[in-house]
């Protein structure tokens, strides 16, 4: 890509084998219509300077103080006129400067929720009540997403995640929960620091659930029952929140020695705009995450469209799930269709999932190898998914009518945890293990569809049924973890 250093190798792909010299450059694939404008917070800023520049001196230059400053990358947020922050580009300290924009939870409720409210305000964490009264305990069941990716096998083999931590950046927990509780190990309230981070929408107790809910003879059993639980509350009541935010959450859940990071969120890409796509701080911010060694599981996004026009989903250290389609927890395609019969067991989720054609070329060799970091990675189950849900009333529950205690979501927000909590139990039976060799191992050891035969590589040689793209992600498959 011409002056775009952090877009050189992104490679529009064609089959799965090598890639001429003339495909590295950034096609629209088929069937994309173009990159989405972003929801952006007016004179909002995302400062992000080069190594080495001083935060102070670059803000006192310009007369811009800090809103926030950033520990994971090497900048600060700003409130500033478009005037200031075009001056503010030309500094040659200064990496980027980037709008600040609104990011959204990426579930599927019954019926289409309306626009949230900008840049992740108030409305946040206040308001829930203290720990109410239990449920009452009921039998406990495997929901069919954990059976389908053949965690109970790893859980036969003593694979539980045990004690690592997996940091749930979403709308807050629960943590009253009787399935979460235990697991809980604290948290931080970006939209209300007076207030615990406790879940005012209910999508962040639902993705807790699918990553650790405990085996304790009740409710339901998440992928790495033993995993222990941060959350990092950067979404309020209606599910949005910014993404500068994020940024200082992905800092936080490194300093709190997460090794996990679940983002089931993002936003349209604002650099994509401009043909520079997954070249945000977020991304930087991601990439710094990963180097220290946490796994950043990204959802693709809900909107049945190219991935590469979503952040974080587009970042090359992301490792982006997409949904799947399983009603009966086992393999075949036998089970009942889903969604009112807009989707079929065994297939992707086509009605709603984004997808990709691309892949970071990591080594710029044109090969399409393991080493290589495609947009999309891997995907998972994603459509009604049994878990976890707030004990008191949320948005989810009061408005879209979903069961309080456990409840059924759809969404590639349901489809991330599940490689969450995969990704948690192999860093419990491999602790020195690079997130980068779990991304490969997750990825390498998924299912292909036909004869159930692993990946063994970057995709599968044909694809699941419904898979709009020549890119054929393996389904995660924890059992051989």
């Amino acid at each position: 890509m011409r002056g775009c250093p952090l877009l050189i190798g992104l490679v529009l792909v064609s089959g799965f084998t090598s890639i001429p010299t003339a495909a590295q450059q950034l096609v629209s694939p088929g069937g994309a219509s173009g990159p989405r404008s972003p929801e952006i917070i007016p004179d909002r800023y995302i400062v992000e300077l080069h190594p080495g520049a001083s935060v102070d001196a670059v803000a006192r230059t310009h007369g811009v103080p800090p809103l926030a400053r950033f520990g994971i990358i090497n900048g600060f947020l700003a409130h500033m006129s478009q005037a200031a922050a075009a001056a503010l580009s030309r500094d040659p300290r200064v990496r980027r400067v980037s709008p600040d924009v609104v990011v959204h939870a990426f579930a599927k409720p019954s019926s289409p929720p309306g626009k949230g409210k900008g840049g992740g305000g108030s409305g946040g964490g206040g308001g829930t009540p203290s720990c109410p009264t239990p449920p009452e305990p009921t039998t406990e069941q495997i929901p069919t997403g954990v059976s389908r990716i053949g965690a109970p096998a790893a859980w036969d083999r003593g694979h539980k995640g045990d004690s690592v931590k997996v940091a749930v950046i979403d709308t807050g927990i629960d943590f009253c929960h009787p399935d979460l509780a235990g697991n809980y190990v604290e948290g931080i309230n970006y939209i209300d620091s007076t207030q615990p981070p406790k879940d005012d929408n209910g999508h962040g107790t639902h993705v807790s659930g699918i990553i650790a809910a405990q085996q304790n003879d009740t409710g339901v059993v998440g992928v790495a029952p033993n995993a222990k639980l941060l959350a990092a509350k950067v979404l309020d009541a209606s599910g949005s929140g910014s993404l500068s935010t994020i940024i200082n959450a992905l800092d936080w859940a490194v300093q709190k020695g997460a090794r996990v990071a679940n983002l089931s969120l993002g936003a349209s890409d604002f650099w994509c705009l401009f043909g520079l796509c997954g070249a945000g701080s977020e991304c930087t911010a991601i990439s710094n995450a990963v180097a220290s060694g946490m796994v950043v599981v990204v959802a693709a996004g809900n909107a049945a469209d190219e991935a590469l026009f979503y952040t974080p989903a587009n970042c090359q250290d992301s490792l982006t799930v997409t949904a799947f389609a399983d009603s009966d927890g086992a393999s075949g395609g036998a089970g009942p269709t889903m969604r009112g019969g807009a989707e079929l067991d065994d297939t992707f989720a086509q009605s709603f999932s984004n997808h990709s054609v691309y892949y970071w070329d990591m080594d710029g060799n044109g090969t399409f190898t393991i080493a290589d970091h495609p947009v999309v990675d891997i995907m998972a189950p994603g459509v009604e998914i049994l878990s976890t849900m707030p004990t008191y009333d949320v948005t989810l529950t009061t408005t879209y009518g979903i069961s309080k205690n456990y409840g059924m979501l759809s969404g590639t927000s349901m489809a991330t945890p599940h490689v969450a909590g995969a990704a948690a139990l192999y860093i419990g039976a491999n602790l020195g293990a690079t997130a980068d060799a779990v991304r490969q191992a997750l990825v390498t050891k998924g299912e292909c569809p036909g004869s159930g035969d692993t990946a063994g590589g970057p995709v599968c040689a044909s694809p699941w049924p419904d898979d709009p793209d020549g890119v054929w992600e393996p389904l995660l498959r924890a059992s051989g973890l």
